[in-house]
């Protein structure tokens, strides 16, 4: 069966980081993988898997003002996928994120494929979500939580993401990036990892930090994670920054920005620490999970579902930066406790989010659609 992936990224967002994980396991003696996304590491990283890559460039569609605009660059991104399913025959479309969907919306059925829309977050309209629902041939959900805002039982299948343990680095690696920062070994790590969007709550975690600054004065704080793309450059970093003034925070945290080695600086963390609201997966959930680390997260989205309160770790109402601060000094608090929760991390990692059972349950949407026959069928 060939199977077209569609991506928008340049660069590596959760979004592609599990694509090629996907890419990296699917049974090629079942499956053709080619990839169509524009120049950039992502379409450097697929070619190193040995995936076909086609070059495709799907301009950005949200944060636009004019709808005429909108318009035109849909028209244009269609016609650029129109010519190339008119060229190449693919039974599946795969739209790895809401703008590939968007783009693929009303191309793929036309071309004879059938159209899968993983969803990965919900920066859309009503409206829209319903289009994609209704010319999709199946929608999947990577969590419970995003399926039930779907409405859609009948078209969307759930399918966590997934991460190999073979990829969390080992002690050297850790230990050599604590040197690189100056943090000794004994010092307390606390930290957060995301891109810098505001959704991501990164703010409330500089909150969380202060009051532990006061409480563990040798504790120090990560803020991992840069605005990853052009549009997402805001003044959220700079207002950042200045909370952090405010806070009395300078020389005890440090904004790393985007890394390449978010496994090895999460190793590196006592407990790591995520604010977002309506999580809509956490794939750093499960990273710090595989990398035996103890979460503290709030209880918001589909955060439940991945992180076992009073297990894998803490989990406190969105928005009560005072309990999260009591649960992060609990947890450091308590070093035997925080260690159990790492192990059961891991263990929950290698029984609900491996990378393995991730793409079998792909897979398994692939050979439904292949059963069904008809148009798109191979």
């Amino acid at each position: 069966m060939r199977v077209l992936y569609l991506d928008h990224a340049t660069e590596p967002g959760g979004a592609e980081v599990s694509l090629l994980g996907l890419l990296r396991t699917l049974d090629r003696d079942r499956f053709e993988p080619v990839l169509a996304c524009p120049r950039g590491a992502m379409a450097d990283r697929a070619m190193a898997l040995g995936v076909e890559v086609i070059e495709l460039h799907l301009e950005k569609l949200l944060r636009t003002r004019n709808p005429l605009g909108v318009l035109a660059r849909l028209r244009r991104g269609r016609a650029a996928l129109r010519r190339l399913l008119a060229e190449r025959h693919f039974e599946v479309i795969h739209a790895n994120t809401l703008r590939a969907a968007a783009y693929a919306s009303g191309v793929a059925r036309g071309a004879g494929g059938r159209f899968v829309w993983h969803v990965r977050d919900f920066a859309m309209s009503h409206l829209a979500r319903r289009r994609l629902l209704r010319t999709c041939d199946v929608a999947i959900a990577a969590s419970q939580f995003m399926a039930a805002s779907l409405r859609r039982p009948d078209k969307v299948r759930v399918v966590p993401n997934g991460i190999d343990v073979a990829e969390v680095p080992g002690e050297a690696e850790v230990a050599a990036f604590r040197e690189e920062l100056g943090l000794a070994p004994e010092t307390p790590v606390v930290g957060c990892v995301g891109r810098l969007l505001r959704w991501k709550g990164q703010s409330f975690f500089l909150d969380v930090a202060a009051r532990l600054a006061a409480r563990l004065p040798e504790a120090r704080f990560l803020v991992v994670g840069g605005a990853l793309y052009a549009d997402e450059r805001d003044d959220y970093a700079a207002r950042l920054a200045e909370q952090a003034g405010r806070l009395g925070l300078a020389g005890r945290l440090r904004f790393l920005g985007q890394r390449s080695d978010p496994l090895t600086a999460m190793s590196a963390m006592d407990a790591v620490v995520n604010c977002s609201q309506n999580e809509p997966f956490g794939r750093v959930l499960i990273e710090a999970m595989a990398c035996r680390r103890p979460v503290v997260a709030f209880e918001s989205g589909a955060v439940p579902e991945i992180v076992e309160d009073g297990s894998t770790g803490l989990l406190v109402p969105f928005g009560d930066v005072d309990g999260m601060a009591d649960a992060v000094f609990y947890l450091l608090s308590d070093p035997t406790r925080a260690e159990a929760y790492g192990i059961a991390g891991r263990e929950r990692v290698n029984s609900r989010f491996s990378l393995s059972a991730s793409t079998r349950g792909v897979e398994a949407v692939y050979e439904e659609l292949a059963s069904r026959g008809g148009k798109g069928a191979p």
